[in-house]
């Protein structure tokens, strides 16, 4: 296929990575579907659905969301990762929440590490899902929020009763 041929050009590369060349400076608010890879600076907020890869002459500046971020530059700010890979170069500065962290030798980390928070889960008691499936003649004629059945509200755990210790 020549580079002037009909169809050159129609169709994207769904899973093309985005790079941020040695010598690019961008600022402001990110967000991507794919993978990238900072080899200059970026300083802002960064939502990446992918793996972020800070290499060896890149910077960061700023609050990440990624599903797995790679440092082997400078990263300063908070990090929000499934797996975070501090590499023999990298260093990172500031609060990082992840279930997975690791340090290459020669690699620094200078600030607080945190859990990911577990992702909240609704459950709806089996009187709730009937509720839910079964229309009342009162949301016929006037459409009701959900939350007003109690379909979508979490209920907290039954806290265990207390046991009575007899001390000698």
């Amino acid at each position: 296929m020549g580079i002037f041929s009909k169809n050159s050009g129609t169709k994207s590369r769904s899973a093309a990575s985005t790079l941020i060349a040695k010598g690019c400076v961008i600022s402001g608010k990110l967000k991507l579907e794919n993978d990238i890879q900072v080899d200059g600076i970026v300083e802002g907020q960064l939502h990446i659905e992918g793996v972020m890869v800070v290499a060896e002459s890149g910077r960061v500046k700023g609050e990440v969301y990624a599903k797995q971020l790679i440092v082997n530059g400078i990263l300063e700010g908070d990090c929000h990762a499934e797996q975070i890979q501090i590499l023999a170069n990298g260093r990172v500065k500031g609060k990082v929440w992840s279930n997975n962290l690791s340090i290459e030798p020669g690699g620094k980390f200078f600030g607080e590490t945190a859990e990911l928070p577990e992702k909240e889960v609704v459950t709806l008691t089996s009187q709730a899902k009937k509720e839910a499936n079964t229309p009342s003649p009162a949301s016929k004629s006037s459409p009701q929020p959900a939350s007003a059945s109690g379909a979508n509200q979490v209920k907290p755990a039954a806290k265990p009763a207390a046991k009575a210790v007899k001390t000698a």
